[in-house]
């Protein structure tokens, strides 16, 4: 029998962030769910800590993997619910009501459902109307988005060959097929671990190649359209430097450097 969501989360070697994960699922008061763990054969005691943990409630594997994405497509293979949400290790559910409050909000529905999330020192809201321009700005949260299991079936699972930015490509390949009702939920569902790879500034500079590379792919002819538009957007955006309001966010940012 299927359940309404499959919760999946990938590991390796995070035995500290695997736990917190753990926790927050186990911790929910919603029920119909499934918990898989894909670890990637890690060498630091999370092998030990999920065989510890209630075999029934969380079902897991531990085999080396190619990298993140080969990992959650393992997930999405092993997946009965009829929609998926990655959260992966070190990010949390929101506290214990976290899936009933998104699941319950009276706007949830739709293929592709994104809500917002909170970090350790801020928050981070989504618009409830996306545009095409909007995926070559930023992307959307897969900690805090539901896929129908469907949408992986008919459009194929994460392309392995983007180590960083698999699931933005994702979302624009759904986005621009038209074909899915991307819906937006104003609810804080998780709290999100900036730690990860996305994030590290070591990794910035195959994060561009890669943006680079996918943009120009999904986006054709478009692309340079579009690029055009977020650079007039960033222009008219930009804040002087000796305005009082730029003095400012330089004071600030040298001292968050302190």
């Amino acid at each position: 029998m299927s359940v309404f969501l499959s919760i999946i989360t990938i590991n390796y070697n995070n035995h500290k962030g695997l736990r917190n994960t753990v926790r927050s699922v186990l911790s929910q008061t919603y029920s119909d769910y499934e918990y898989l763990v894909i670890d990637g054969a890690s060498t630091d005691g999370s092998r030990d800590y999920l065989q510890s943990v209630n075999q029934q409630a969380v079902k897991w594997i531990s085999e080396p993997d190619s990298g993140i994405y080969n990992a959650m497509n393992k997930g999405i293979k092993r997946a009965t619910g009829t929609y998926l949400l990655f959260l992966n290790s070190g990010d949390q559910l929101n506290g214990k009501e976290a899936l009933q409050s998104f699941i319950g909000h009276p706007g949830f529905g739709g293929d592709i459902v994104y809500g917002d999330y909170k970090f350790e020192q801020g928050e981070k809201r989504y618009p409830d109307v996306l545009s095409p321009g909007y995926f070559v700005k930023t992307s959307l949260p897969h900690q805090s988005t539901f896929f129908k299991r469907r949408v992986f079936e008919e459009m194929g699972f994460y392309d392995e060959s983007y180590s960083i930015g698999a699931d933005r490509a994702f979302f624009i390949k759904c986005y621009l097929s038209e074909r899915y009702r991307f819906q937006h939920i104003p609810v804080f569902l998780t709290v999100f671990d900036l730690s990860g790879l996305s994030n590290d500034p070591r990794e910035r500079a195959l994060k561009r190649q890669e943006d680079e590379r996918m943009l120009k792919e999904l986006y054709g002819k478009d692309y340079e359209k579009y690029k055009a538009e977020l650079q007039k957007e960033l222009e008219a955006n930009k804040i002087p430097k000796y305005s009082l309001k730029g003095i400012l966010k330089r004071i600030k940012k040298r001292l968050n450097d302190l």
